[in-house]
């Protein structure tokens, strides 16, 4: 066993300092040129060195075993020409190691493996003090960490969440993102009104910030730039924050009113421009809301006078610029090009004293549609002459020569209710032929996943779709579970989907197979409809199947060098080998090694065991999993109770079912994973 070595306290020269072979990350010294480095050098600048480096004497100079990062930060002070006082001359303080190499591999191992960086609501309360009792600003906290105000102001904004919510964060019961979407809006009510009306339901990030965002009216929005100055001008009430943009217009029906306002207005202007009839302005404009308007659109305009004879003069100057366009003095041509439709295309005279100009808001922009008809000016019929005689038209059907009065024109509300029933009718008959539906329902379901088209049926309310899958590095990982797809798939009966064929005809094609290659290319399908997920409270159901068709996962995957080791610290993998892997020796004869020579090792040891491994180090390969690979054991899930349900669809007065438990987490924070990605690192441990 490694004993503790006696550390003996010692001040030594920058230009004196190495990276020692030992070092756990000497081979992969990129990580010393992170963004981070100027941080923790802005930090030692300001308040020193605080923890000193641990070193060992190697020849002339000192190996740092343990401190890297904080070379690396003197070394950025002393090149920084800003930085003053910092020379290679300059000493720091340090404490050597005596020459025990199995000391200085436990001692730097160690160190990179088990460091952990502030919790950040440790570090927001820790920039609160220095505000509160040592005189600090925002920018000079900024400065002294050499970190962008932003990320101090955020990290202050914890202190503007409702205290309960803090609480349950600290206590683990929501997650950090959780918590910060809270801070994201300034008013504390808000936060704990949200906070409350979400217990009993898993509380994530965006549905938090959907839930907020409808609480008022962000200072940095499109819309309360727009209205910002005639809302101050108002008296409307406004909930600051540390960040001016993110300060919240809370009277959002003052927000509206100015907001319509300001779309008339713009409305107006546009019909006095064009010369239309009239002007509207909507908050929205749907497709439905447009479809109730008719349309007309400019054609082209008879010219006479001085319109005539300025086209003339603009039709001659671009002919002479086209032959000159390679010269280096010829002008802008779209502006006369512009011109000339101008003046010889617009709306006549007719359509101009009954069409109009509507505005509205889309996507962060005023909009407008000019050329739109009310209804009641709409002339959708013209009259026509028809043996019916005088007074009679024919509609735009052909029909037979009603009276616009007697035509049946039915509202698109009306429309829909009738598509209602009926769609009622068709389920109810296919509710009584259950081979056909069952042979719909499987039909549907692969045509999504295999036929890669929604045109199926639009109409057939159940849909399927291919997950998506991003992978950073997918030509790396384990094959054989595509290999396996593949040969599945090759042994399919696939001929009812040949080209050519309607969907019609595919379906009864499909409804002759046989019911085991049926369930056979349902099973290949739903292959591809697996969604990358955690196995949380909601994913009881599919955590159950996993762990049915899935009883060994190494037997059928393994972690590769390329797609998961290789994108690991040096330290991280050091640490698999020595404690996962119960390889101890290993870890401390590779410490001196390249990352890509441990990454090799790994990649070796997971393709084929060793014949040298011990039967525990060799059960420790055969069984590890990374985190994120592993599949836990079904959590309890009082899910939803379809027979009330069925039971509702057939008596609406049927009893109501028992309240289900609400839904719950589906990937909640397990012990010692309540971390930050970009928290603060004021130094290496």
């Amino acid at each position: 066993m490694t004993k503790t070595p006696e550390l003996t306290d010692i001040e030594i020269a920058i230009k004196d300092l190495v990276l020692h072979d030992l070092n756990a990350r000497a081979g992969s010294p990129e990580t010393y040129e992170a963004d981070d480095i100027p941080v923790l050098a802005a930090s030692i600048a300001t308040l020193g060195l605080l923890n000193p480096l641990i070193v060992q004497k190697t020849d002339k100079l000192w190996g740092v075993i343990a401190g890297g990062r904080r070379r690396a930060a003197l070394m950025h002070l002393v090149n920084d020409p800003e930085a003053k006082g910092w020379t290679m001359r300059t000493k720091v303080r340090c404490r050597a190691l005596p020459d025990d190499t199995a000391a200085a591999t436990a001692i730097t191992v160690a160190e990179n493996v088990t460091q952990k960086a502030m919790d950040p609501i440790d570090e927001f309360e820790a920039f609160a003090r220095m505000m509160d009792t040592g005189g600090h600003s925002p920018d000079s906290i900024a400065t002294m960490f050499g970190v962008e105000r932003r990320r101090v102001i955020d990290r202050l904004r914890f202190g503007r969440v409702h205290p309960d919510i803090r609480a349950a964060a600290r206590a683990r019961n929501i997650t950090l993102d959780a918590m910060k979407a809270f801070a994201e809006h300034p008013d504390q009510a808000v936060q704990k009104d949200v906070f409350d009306a979400m217990q009993g339901s898993y509380i994530q990030a965006w549905t938090i910030r959907e839930k907020l965002r409808n609480r008022g009216v962000k200072m940095g929005d499109a819309i309360a730039r727009l209205v910002a100055e005639e809302y101050r001008a108002a008296d409307g009430a406004i909930t600051p924050d540390l960040i001016e943009e993110d300060s919240i217009l809370t009277d959002e029906a003052l927000v509206e009113k100015l907001l319509l306002e300001k779309l008339t207005a713009h409305a107006e202007a546009e019909r006095a421009r064009l010369g239309f009839a009239w002007a509207d302005a909507v908050r929205d404009a749907d497709y439905k809301t447009l479809q109730e308007f008719g349309r007309v659109y400019p054609s082209s305009v008879d010219l006479t006078g001085e319109a005539a004879e300025r086209c003339e003069a603009i039709a001659n100057r671009l002919a002479e610029l086209d032959k000159a366009r390679d010269a280096e003095d010829c002008p802008d041509i779209e502006a006369l090009n512009d011109e000339y439709e101008g003046l010889t295309v617009g709306f006549s005279d007719a359509d101009l004293g009954r069409a109009g100009v509507l505005a509205y808001w889309d996507q962060g922009r005023i909009a407008t549609v000019e050329g739109l008809v009310r209804p009641e000016d709409r002339q959708d019929r013209t009259p026509e002459a028809s043996p019916g005689g005088e007074g009679t038209t024919a509609d735009e059907h052909g029909g037979d020569g009603e009276t616009e009065d007697d035509a049946l024109v039915l509202s698109e509300s009306l429309k829909l209710d009738l598509r209602t029933e009926q769609a009622a009718v068709i389920g109810t008959a296919l509710a009584g032929d259950p081979d056909l539906a069952h042979d719909l329902l499987l039909f549907k379901t692969i045509a999504d996943l295999l036929g890669r088209t929604g045109s199926v049926s639009y109409s057939f309310g159940v849909t399927a779709s291919v997950a998506d899958r991003p992978h950073g590095r997918g030509e790396d990982v384990d094959g054989r579970a595509a290999e396996t797809l593949g040969e599945l798939l090759s042994g399919l009966d696939l001929t009812w989907w040949a080209d050519g064929k309607s969907m019609p005809e595919r379906f009864e094609a499909f409804r002759t197979l046989e019911a085991g290659m049926k369930s056979r290319i349902v099973a290949v399908a739903l292959a591809d409809a697996i969604k990358p997920t955690g196995f949380g409270y909601s994913e009881g159901l599919m955590a159950y199947v996993a762990n049915q068709i899935v009883p060994d996962l190494r037997a059928v995957w393994r972690p590769t060098g390329g797609a998961f080791f290789s994108r690991l610290k040096k330290s991280v993998l050091l640490g698999i080998i020595a404690r996962d892997l119960h390889q101890p020796e290993e870890a401390a004869r590779l410490a001196s090694e390249k990352k890509t020579a441990i990454v090799d090792f790994l990649e070796r040891l997971f393709a084929a065991p060793f014949a040298t491994l011990t039967p525990e180090q060799r059960e420790a390969v055969e069984t590890w999993c990374p985190p994120g690979m592993t599949i836990d054991a079904p959590r309890v899930d009082h899910g939803w109770s379809g027979e009330s349900h069925l039971r509702g669809m057939a008596d609406e007065d049927a009893e109501e079912a028992d309240d289900a438990a609400p839904m719950e987490d589906e990937d909640l924070p397990e012990e010692g994973t309540f971390e930050d990605a970009d928290e603060m690192e004021v130094e290496d441990a």
